[in-house]
């Protein structure tokens, strides 16, 4: 699978108020990209589940936290029916 590698600094007094520490920067700032790429219609729960590192509940409740709307699309419906099928 081809990756890409994305790396950024950011002040120290901004990373503590967002509630990120040097250990846990990179999970953190990975999540919030997928709920914000999700919440932005630019990919699909299950996508944002796979970036985020999220199984789809903890996903769920990480949108109720951030008062975020779950919805899915057709096709992210026709994935999981297809994924179903194959079980």
């Amino acid at each position: 699978m081809n990756q890409m590698h994305v790396e950024f600094n950011i002040p120290a007094l901004l990373g503590t108020q967002a509630g990120l520490t040097p250990e846990n920067a990179s999970e953190q700032t990975r999540r919030m990209l997928a709920l914000f790429l999700y919440e932005h219609g630019r990919i699909s729960l299950g996508k944002a589940c796979e970036l985020g590192g999220f199984n789809q509940w903890e996903f769920a409740e990480m949108n109720r936290e951030l008062a975020i709307p779950l919805t899915m699309r057709e096709e992210d419906l026709k994935e999981d029916l297809a994924r179903l099928a194959n079980v």
